[in-house]
């Protein structure tokens, strides 16, 4: 079972004159990193939302925003300061007797004057905001899973895809192992005779010389490797326990370390051509892993 690190969630609820929107967006990253954008004066409240996160995401980015707004009016409305209005409509009158032929001063001149907005302290219901708040992170949060759910199946079928076809490139590599050799330990004592023309050959330090050589070309080892490592990453993937990415992200880079050395060993131009294959598949697998949560 896997789950991909890409996913976004989005909740809001109205309750006790609150209006409260979460917003939990995840990305790829190599371990847990979250990040939380909350109104100020409510870092009271960052511990609470890491540990919900915390309990369902293992590795990944998240980002998570929350808007806190009153839907009382009398809390979205800014209150006018009776004092300061007087004050400024009485400046404004002795600013029109100094000033000759100036027209008188209007009510509407009074409203555009800031000052005399002030400005309320809202009262918060500290308890109501926290509970509201961890239910909406943790309906968001719900969304996410989901969707990194539904991610994970698209990013199985297709790793499961290419690992079949790594089998299968193995497989055309495998079956030319064997005549590899044979072929290699006749070129090598063809080359040998040639160089030497008519000079005697010691049949048995030649056929020394050809087996370290042919020895140094053998693919065997890597080929069971890479066939351990292809069923490694299948059983991780089609396993009922989290799957983890990191470690599959590791087993890519075995896959393409073993195949390389293979594509150094072989001069066949039938198994080179599978490995360039194989090498193409574990590139885009690689790709695909490291969306793994």
């Amino acid at each position: 079972m896997i789950s991909s690190m890409t996913a976004f969630g989005r909740t809001q609820k109205e309750e006790s004159g609150y209006l409260m929107t979460v917003e939990i967006r995840t990305l790829n990253s190599r371990g847990l990193d979250v990040v939380l954008r909350l109104p100020k004066n409510f870092i009271e409240f960052e511990d609470s939302c890491r540990k919900l996160i915390g309990r369902e995401i293992k590795r990944g980015r998240v980002e998570v925003f929350v808007q806190i707004e009153s839907t009382k009016v009398e809390q979205k409305a800014p209150p006018i300061s009776m004092a300061l209005s007087r004050y400024y409509w009485e400046q404004l009158g002795d600013l029109h007797r100094q000033l000759p032929g100036s027209d008188p001063p209007r009510f509407q001149d009074l409203l555009r004057i800031p000052h005399i907005y002030e400005t309320r302290e809202e009262i918060q219901d500290r308890e109501t905001l926290g509970g509201l708040l961890a239910c909406c992170v943790e309906e968001a949060l719900a969304q996410v899973l989901r969707m990194r759910a539904l991610e994970g199946a698209s990013l199985l079928k297709d790793c499961t895809a290419r690992l079949e076809a790594l089998r299968q490139e193995l497989a055309t590599v495998e079956s030319r192992k064997d005549l590899v050799l044979i072929e290699y330990q006749q070129k090598i004592r063809d080359r040998v005779r040639e160089l030497l023309e008519d000079t005697e050959i010691d049949e048995a330090r030649l056929l020394q010389e050809v087996a370290y050589l042919a020895e140094r070309s053998d693919i065997n080892e890597e080929i069971v490797r890479l066939r351990s490592h292809i069923d490694q990453m299948s059983e991780l993937l089609a396993g009922n326990a989290p799957s983890d990415g990191r470690r599959l992200d590791f087993l890519t880079q075995e896959l393409h370390r073993e195949a390389n050395t293979i594509g150094v060993k072989t001069g066949d131009l039938e198994a080179i051509q599978a490995v360039v294959r194989m090498k193409s598949e574990i590139g885009k697998l690689k790709e695909q892993v490291q969306n793994i949560e």
